[in-house]
């Protein structure tokens, strides 16, 4: 399990509650896919960087479908794409990322959250399809101590473009939740958790208090048939479909100003 243990105990030693937290959605405003689009839009100098894009175009009807369908095959599309990066380069952009666009794409409301349920003694756990690269540094932002995410099988510290097990999507999730609340002896019925996407039904359904945020269609309808609490949240600024074409934008002008090699 790709978890970052805490080391703020409560006074028993342990956390007696968790809140689980989805993050692409739920927490920021972006998804992978404008992830993605970032790191293959910095990887290399111009020629390199229209390669990268040039392949993750050609994934586009692939990503659509996977997107509508099955959100482990999402996840497992679009790591191909980076497929020979080194992990230090991996990990630089995923600074890069955090600090250029994510930080300043959570949303004010989520931000309340965190900080309201840590007050009622909940531990905060990230659990999400988005790569560790990028989740680490946004945990740390967040001060969040404990996190699943996807990670890359890497060889002679490169990129397989292979998933290591198990894919953060959809039962996977729940699983995940579920081994480590058992090796904390914590009861999931006292515990919260918080996405988006009907994909993540499993997730919410194994814990004691599902909440669903800025929910998709089939969510909010699941949600209000099993009479779960539905919030929205929002940024107080620019959309974030006016972000993505500020981002993408700024790879199509930036020339020769991206960081070379991989």
């Amino acid at each position: 399990m790709s978890v970052h243990r805490s080391v703020t105990k409560h006074q028993d030693g342990a956390p007696r509650a968790a809140a689980f937290y989805d993050l692409d959605g739920t927490l920021v405003d972006f998804n992978l896919v404008h992830a993605a689009l970032f790191i293959v839009g910095n990887l290399a100098e111009w020629t390199g960087r229209a390669a990268y894009f040039g392949g993750f175009l050609a994934r586009v009807p692939q990503l659509y479908r996977a997107e509508q369908h099955d959100r482990r095959l999402l996840n497992i599309t679009l790591f191909e794409g980076l497929r020979g990066i080194s992990l230090d380069r991996l990990r630089a952009l995923g600074e890069e990322y955090c600090e250029r666009v994510l930080a300043g794409r959570v949303y004010p409301q989520a931000r309340a959250l965190l900080e309201g349920n840590r007050a009622a003694g909940l531990e905060p756990v990230l659990v999400t399809g988005s790569p560790d690269f990028i989740v680490a540094p946004l945990a740390r932002e967040l001060q969040i101590a404990e996190f699943a995410a996807n990670r890359l099988r890497m060889s002679r510290g490169l990129a397989t473009g292979r998933l290591i097990e198990p894919v953060m999507a959809g039962s996977d999730k729940a699983d995940w939740c579920t081994a480590w609340a058992a090796a904390r002896g914590i009861d999931l019925r006292a515990c919260w958790g918080y996405a988006d996407s009907y994909y993540d039904l499993p997730f919410l359904s194994a814990l004691g208090h599902p909440v669903a945020v800025n929910p998709d269609r089939r969510l909010r309808a699941t949600a209000l048939n099993r009479h779960w609490p539905i919030v929205n949240f929002k940024m107080e600024e620019e959309s974030a479909a006016l972000s993505l074409t500020a981002l993408i934008k700024n790879w199509l002008w930036s020339g020769g100003n991206g960081a070379t090699g991989s």
